[in-house]
């Protein structure tokens, strides 16, 4: 049986750790709101859709972090 990432293994499928629409938006308002009470208001972090077709819909948390850091400030 294939794993999550499409391998034959022959061992069970785990379960993918997966957020709903809502909840992704609401962790990355968190992340982002975190930074900016650190004082980096130039850090932007968002949730997206990876393919808005499958079903369950996976979403990611991307942010405009350089190698973990915020941007440099302009």
């Amino acid at each position: 049986m294939p794993d999550h990432h499409g391998a034959e293994t022959g061992a069970a499928v785990t379960p993918l750790d997966l957020m709903a629409e809502g909840e992704a938006k609401a962790l990355a308002t968190r992340i982002e709101g975190r930074w900016h009470r650190l004082g980096q208001s130039t850090v932007k972090v968002w949730a997206e859709a990876v393919d808005p077709s499958s079903r369950p819909v996976v979403w990611v948390i991307q942010s405009n972090l350089v190698n973990g850091l915020p941007p440099a400030r302009q």
